[in-house]
């Protein structure tokens, strides 16, 4: 219960921010290791830094699963609902398991992977269009996102051992706040808000590759702690430049913010 409110005030509040800038701010906002660094804390704490440094490596080949699913979402949102870009978008990320899982035996792999696939997957978004206005909604979303974040970081740090680091770093990476926006923003705003906010998120993710492969660099030398906090920064550093370089057309909310988080 602690693992999963922590991690839920956590979210929250990286929601809340996000909610205020925009759907390309708050796509990489989203792709930030909100869960996956709890996830770490827990493992390291209560199995051991190897272990965590094994996850942390599945969550570096995971970057290329979730660029395919945000590829397969914008590419399918043009000519489906949101339950069909779903759906394409699922299937995108399965199709990339097995190339993510053998690459998560080396973080060499792993992370030559995740850079090539978001690289790929980014360029191959749909153009970014300016947005429609989204309409005022209730915030209650957040706060069921924010839950749902929660318990999926209890659950990952509580059964990981007894799947593999692979395994933990995939669960701890699960597209469950960026499904979930992606969702609403098509269903509310059309296929052009749903693209422009996962076009935010791939860029994002390379924030997220750096952040799982400066853990696994320095964990063994400086201990979980500092190496959660230094990779922290490095994520936000990359994903800050990341967002800078996204064209502006991404973000063009000109009206009034919508109440969900962007």
């Amino acid at each position: 219960m602690f693992k999963a409110l922590l991690t839920a005030g956590a979210v929250l509040l990286v929601m809340v921010a996000a909610r205020h800038g925009g759907r390309r701010f708050a796509g990489v906002v989203a792709a930030l290791p909100t869960i996956t660094a709890p996830t770490l804390a827990w493992l390291a704490d209560e199995e051991g830094t190897a272990f965590a440094i094994s996850a942390a490596v599945g969550s570096v080949a995971a970057c290329a699963m979730l660029a395919a699913f945000a590829l397969g979402y914008a590419r399918a949102a043009r000519h489906g609902g949101s339950a069909v870009a779903l759906v394409c978008g699922l299937g995108a990320a399965l199709g990339m398991a097995v190339p993510a899982g053998v690459a998560s035996a080396d973080l060499t792999c792993a992370l030559a992977l995740a850079v090539g696939c978001c690289a790929l997957a980014f360029a191959a978004m749909p153009k970014p269009r300016a947005d429609v206005v989204a309409t005022a909604r209730s915030s209650r979303s957040m706060w069921l996102v924010a839950a749902a974040a929660g318990v999926l970081t209890a659950i990952a740090a509580s059964v990981g051992p007894a799947m593999g680091g692979f395994a933990t770093g995939l669960l701890s990476s699960i597209p469950l706040v960026t499904g979930s926006v992606a969702m609403v923003e098509h269903a509310s705003s059309g296929h052009r808000a749903a693209a422009n906010f996962l076009r935010g998120y791939v860029g994002g993710l390379f924030g997220k590759a750096a952040f799982g492969t400066v853990f696994a660099l320095l964990a063994p030398r400086i201990g979980a702690v500092a190496a959660l906090s230094l990779a922290c920064a490095c994520a936000c550093l990359v994903s800050a430049t990341r967002w800078r370089a996204l064209p502006v057309g991404a973000s063009a909310l000109t009206a009034r913010p919508s109440r969900v988080p962007e």
